[in-house]
């Protein structure tokens, strides 16, 4: 990897960060007056003044110009401007804009192209905030004199320090060199290599710039200047004699100085243009200088940030497996096996392997708080575009969740908000009309139960109409059962049919029959589980129960026919041997069974799948169990409980009805044959 490409891969994990945090305190910093802390108000300071001097290193010119002009406004609250409640609004609207500007530019960094987005809107308004704050009445800048000596052509020497201990000297000087190259041409920089780990003869000696600046001495001064920590500079005009000794040619064959009409033709032929040696250096510089590498198509990182301890620990876990390990092939080589003391230690390495699989499961676990952050942001944005006053809490923002499933709830989580806030709070209007605050509350909660993740999105709102429910349910042709037949979970449970909705009329959010089903289609791919609850007038409840991990889950196999199938362990409540349960029939033909007197419908999973089953007598039953419900299954046998590393099922399998609609994936087994793992949900709604 090149010094370019590490040095992207680092501005883009780290300033992403950056905008996260800041994201975080805007939405959960301001206080009942609309103002944010003194800590927070230093916080985002800090922030935007960091992602400014990485952008300036990395020369992306429109990003620091906009956090620059951002950094201007906190600074100048940090150092006592007061703002108004209106004032201080409209700041954090522009501070979140700008957010969510910057996200999109270092994607382009992420993809890699050159973040090029117009900014002239967005720092136009900051500077209006920061005049009108200050009580100016004009927005226009004045122009800035600038003598006559600062812009003039010349050669130039600078050196560059930076402060002790900011690292990675070399591709800050790098930075450096690159931002340059907008108002000069360098001819020459010492260390030549920038990308050969020179950082030590930097802090040393400095980094050392010959260059042809057209613009002036002030120009250059005024690039390094910007410089992320910058300790000390010094820079120079070149005399004839170190520009003679440097490049082996002299400033006085360089015209600059204005010339008559009548001497041009004369000078052509005599003497080389500025443009001829400013060529000259360009090409010096293409020898000399780093290259950067042009790519075809970047490569997309994802980052995570990992607890030092949980490292240690991973380290001291390997270091004794490899010994664990050298135990067990010494054992199995000896004359004298001892099998006692064989089977001791490969016992331990078992449970070294099985801490090994813990340490690396933890580390992918993350926070889920970033995802919470970002529905504080969906429901003030909804709240002022649609008038309503809610107020979202959260719980468990702490609560540990697989990176992956991370990265694939947060839309699911965006359209249920979206869907409490359109269909679930009522109107200001028709919230007066109530006994309920006028300010209404969304709940966002997250917690772990078991091997589970629950999240919980509830409302005080006008909660779900079931008769409404039943009614176009019945009209879409989703049921045909009679109104009275239906129960209150499965009324419910309509919701979450494609191209449902109840809302007449069409919205920016909602009503044209896309949201519940593209959630429960996303959950199920997550091997996670929807349910409903709701109290007409007072609000609706909605859980969501996924997986910690989709990576692996302790199983249990079992045979049917001559197939060896998966069911998830959490799933499986009780089993049954033959004779300790007995199959009913009720005068429809579905079969149920009785247990401790709770009737649970049966299931075959030969008839299913399509297979022959081995015996035709009633062998095991399991009583598989989630949160849409309760269903018994009868197998052939149960061969053993196993963990079980999930993989996605092969395409040339998903082509057959039965796959798809009633597994969720597949493991390889010891012997090197592939199982397939129900999907208990699957089963029990059929």
């Amino acid at each position: 990897m090149s010094g370019i490409d590490s040095m992207n891969e680092f501005y883009v994990q780290e300033n992403m960060q950056l905008l996260e945090q800041l994201e975080e305190i805007l939405l959960g910093g301001q206080s009942d007056s609309g103002e944010l802390e003194q800590k927070e108000i230093e916080e985002i300071f800090r922030a935007m003044h960091t992602i400014k001097g990485a952008s300036a290193m990395m020369g992306y010119e429109n990003l620091t110009h906009l956090t620059h002009s951002i950094e201007d406004i906190f600074d100048a609250v940090r150092n006592g401007l007061k703002l108004s409640s209106d004032m201080w609004e409209e700041l954090i609207d522009l501070v979140l804009t700008s957010i969510d500007f910057l996200k999109e530019e270092i994607m382009k960094v992420q993809n890699g192209s050159t973040p090029d987005g117009d900014i002239d809107e967005l720092r136009g308004i900051a500077k209006d905030v920061l005049k009108r704050a200050k009580g100016e009445e004009t927005s226009e800048k004045k122009e800035e004199v600038v003598s006559e000596n600062s812009q003039e052509e010349a050669y130039l020497y600078s050196k560059v320090f930076f402060q002790e201990g900011c690292a990675m000297e070399s591709i800050r000087a790098l930075g450096v060199v690159t931002n340059l190259n907008k108002v000069s041409t360098i001819a020459k920089i010492t260390p030549e290599d920038l990308d050969s780990g020179c950082d030590e003869e930097i802090v040393k000696n400095g980094l050392e710039i010959y260059l042809y600046t057209p613009e002036g001495l002030n120009a250059v001064e005024e690039v390094i200047k910007k410089t992320m920590f910058l300790k000390n500079y010094e820079i120079r005009k070149v005399d004839n004699k170190e520009l003679d000794e440097v490049f082996g040619i002299s400033s006085e064959e360089v015209i600059i100085e204005p010339v008559k009409e009548e001497q041009k033709e004369e000078i052509k032929e005599t003497k080389p243009k500025v443009t001829e040696i400013k060529d000259t250096i360009k090409e010096e510089v293409i020898k000399q200088s780093p290259k950067k590498e042009v790519k075809q198509e970047a490569s997309k990182n994802t980052f995570l940030t990992v607890n030092i301890n949980k490292i240690d620990t991973l380290m001291n876990l390997v270091g004794e497996i490899v010994t664990t390990e050298s135990m067990v092939e010494k054992q199995s080589q000896l004359e004298n096996f001892d099998r006692d003391n064989f089977e001791k230690q490969a016992r331990r390495l078992h449970q070294l392997t099985n801490e090994l699989q813990d340490v690396v499961m933890s580390i992918r676990m993350v926070p889920i708080s970033s995802t919470f952050t970002k529905m504080q942001r969906v429901v003030r944005d909804m709240s002022r575009k649609t008038g309503k006053s809610v107020e979202l809490v959260l719980i468990g923002e702490q609560t540990e969740v697989d990176k992956n499933i991370l990265e694939n709830i947060s839309d699911p989580l965006m359209h249920m908000i979206r869907n409490s806030m359109d269909h679930g709070i009522e109107t200001p209007e028709e919230r007066a009309n109530t006994t309920k605050p006028s300010k209404a509350t969304i709940v966002l909660e997250a917690k772990n139960t078991g091997g589970d993740v629950v999240i919980i999105i509830k409302d005080d709102g006008r909660g779900i109409n079931k008769e409404a429910v039943i009614k176009k349910a019945i009209e879409k042709g989703i049921t045909t059962k009679n109104p009275d037949e239906i129960s209150d979970k499965e009324a419910y449970n309509f919701i979450l049919a494609p191209g449902f909705s109840t809302k007449e009329q069409v919205s920016e959010y909602s009503g044209r029959g896309v949201g519940m089903d593209v959630v429960y289609t996303n959950i199920r791919k997550l091997r996670g589980s929807i349910s409903i609850d709701s109290e007409f007038g007072k609000g609706s409840m909605f859980i969501l129960r996924i997986p910690l991990t989709l990576a692996i889950v302790d199983g249990m196999k079992v045979q049917i026919g001559k197939e060896t199938y998966i069911i998830p362990a959490l799933n499986i409540k009780e089993v049954f041997t033959q004779g300790g349960f007995e199959v009913v029939k009720n005068p429809n033909g579905e079969e149920h069974s009785i247990i401790r007197g709770e009737c649970y419908k049966v299931t075959r999973l030969s008839e299913i799948l399509g297979i022959e089953a081995e015996n035709k007598d009633d062998d095991i039953m399991i009583l598989v169990e989630t949160e849409i419900g309760s269903v018994c299954i009868l197998v052939d046998k149960i061969i053993g409980q196993q963990h079980v590393v999930i993989k996605p099922i092969p395409p040339m399998l998903t082509q057959f009805e039965q796959v798809q609609s009633h597994m969720s994936g597949c493991s390889i087994l010891e012997d090197g044959s592939i199982s397939l793992i129900l999907d208990a949900n699957a089963i029990i709604n059929m």
